[in-house]
């Protein structure tokens, strides 16, 4: 696995717990070999969702 463009996967107003997540679900995708690019897709789609509410606006 080539690590040199992790970062390219990001845009720079990314959270960096999502960032987090989605580097660990790329770790479990290169270990578990039985993972599918449909299972790795679902779930990073699903973490981007869990962040989303960040970039709705700035009332908070």
């Amino acid at each position: 696995m080539d690590h040199s463009d992790d970062q390219s996967d990001f845009a720079p107003d990314d959270d960096l717990l999502m960032q987090q997540e989605i580097m660990l679900l790329k770790i479990k995708a290169y270990n578990d070999s039985s993972i599918t690019d449909e299972e790795f897709q679902r779930e990073e789609k699903a973490i981007r969702k869990k962040y989303a509410y960040k970039h709705l606006g700035d009332d908070f």
